[in-house]
């Protein structure tokens, strides 16, 4: 696929002619969901069960979670394919079923869109870079990308959404995968973690270092990270690239509180985050685990606010 021509790394604009999100949602500012798993969780899904087999299994829960976030306002729902690229699944003991369950999930989200609604095929980690075993040159783990990217597409997903990734080296397979496989966009979102250095990706790479990496991709970011690091990455990132940006904070450790565990940063904790949020100019918002409608129809309440 051609890409576009990005300003180089060092420029400060924020609104090139290139901008993935302006070009197709004029307003600017994409509106996320939230947590697939935790939804899930609340409707019975099993410690150790796969979220992704619900859309064989349950696939009417499913798509109640795509239309309770689209209902509080949200533009882009995000498939329930996480974890449904060929390795994770075999070791799932679902080996053979990639194709029905990510085809499925991409109807599954679109048959809650109105016309204005995206939806973003989601790519996990493989599993491959954890633990230390780092296979960064893996012809495997490659093809699980390309394997799980043809299903998505060939759904007719708007945007490919790589995320959770804690390694900048599988993050640019994924991405690299994900080009070979046009026309479709591509965002990428990373999580970093608190290190002496910095906030840091496992192999060590800063969000800067991040972003001059991922420069192909129309969407850089990160997610399932406390909302104070969110803010501080795109505040970094926002310094080297005029790229739009998605970030998509999870909202908290959960706590246990009796028989039941809650995540500490409620609807109300997570809007006064917001302009924050906004100061670095990001094309899309959103939440990760333990955010929830609540979480989302706050904040679309908050963005019309401002």
């Amino acid at each position: 696929m051609s890409q576009p021509t990005h300003p180089p790394p060092d420029t400060h604009e924020t609104s090139g002619e290139h901008n993935w999100v302006r070009e197709r949602f004029p307003k600017g500012l994409l509106l996320a969901d939230g947590a697939t798993g935790t939804m899930l969780q609340a409707k019975g899904l099993g410690p150790g069960e796969p979220p992704d087999l619900w859309n064989l299994t349950r696939p009417k829960a499913v798509q109640e979670v795509h239309e309770a976030y689209l209902a509080v306002g949200c533009d882009l729902v995000q498939t329930n394919t996480f974890g449904a690229n060929p390795l994770r699944l075999t070791e799932r003991g679902l080996s053979g079923q990639t194709a029905a369950i990510n085809l499925t999930a991409v109807r599954l989200a679109r048959e809650g869109c109105t016309a204005g609604h995206l939806v973003a095929g989601t790519v996990g980690p493989t599993g491959d870079f954890e633990g230390g075993r780092h296979r960064s040159v893996s012809t495997e783990t490659r093809s699980a990308f390309e394997e799980q990217l043809s299903y998505l597409m060939h759904g007719g997903v708007d945007l490919i959404l790589v995320e959770s990734m804690t390694h900048l080296a599988e993050a640019r397979m994924a991405l690299q995968a994900a080009q070979e496989c046009p026309p479709v966009p591509v965002a990428v979102s990373l999580v970093f973690f608190e290190q002496r250095e910095g906030l840091l990706t496992l192999d060590g790479a800063s969000a800067q270092e991040a972003v001059r990496e991922l420069t192909t991709a129309q969407v850089v970011g990160c997610n399932c990270m406390h909302v104070e690091h969110v803010i501080e990455v795109l505040r970094q990132m926002r310094e080297v690239t005029s790229l739009p940006l998605i970030g998509q904070p999870h909202a908290g450790l959960p706590e246990s509180r009796g028989k039941k565990w809650v995540y500490p940063l409620d609807p109300e904790a997570m809007v006064r985050h917001i302009p924050a949020l906004l100061a670095s100019n990001p094309g899309i918002l959103g939440g990760c685990c333990g955010t929830t409608p609540a979480h989302l129809e706050a904040v679309a309440r908050s963005l019309r606010h401002s």
